[in-house]
């Protein structure tokens, strides 16, 4: 009997575990499987990047911002796509994520529909 082939991983990256439940609930929700990070830091040495079809991080968290992530992922070659979220935005962090490849720019609280297109737009 053939295996069946491996829901795409999408990494969650954000320091709020209420905020990883909630966006790895609405993933499997989707057919799509999560793996959650509290910290940019935890994300680039898990040793899975190679699995990792996107990445959805938070902007604001203690260590490595998300901007600071995405310059480290762009640095390192890694080329998923990245979605990133904040519940503080502002024009100029938006600018520099999109401006930097950021596929969206999402506010919180989430909107789980615009989530899911982008992670759709993201893995498609």
């Amino acid at each position: 009997m053939p295996s069946q082939p491996q829901a795409p991983l999408i990494a969650i990256v954000d320091d709020d575990p209420g905020v990883r439940g909630s966006v790895d609930s609405l993933l499997r929700s989707a057919g799509l499987a999560g793996r959650s990070f509290p910290c940019a830091e935890a994300l680039l040495c898990c040793g899975e990047e190679s699995r990792i079809a996107c990445i959805i991080t938070d902007l604001h968290m203690p260590g490595m911002s998300g901007i600071e992530l995405q310059a480290e992922l762009a640095r390192r070659g890694w080329r998923q796509p990245l979605i990133v979220m904040t519940a503080f935005p502002s024009a100029a962090a938006r600018e520099q994520a999109l401006a930097s490849g950021a596929l969206a720019f999402l506010t919180k609280p989430i909107d789980p529909d615009a989530l899911l297109a982008a992670v759709e737009r993201a893995i498609g």
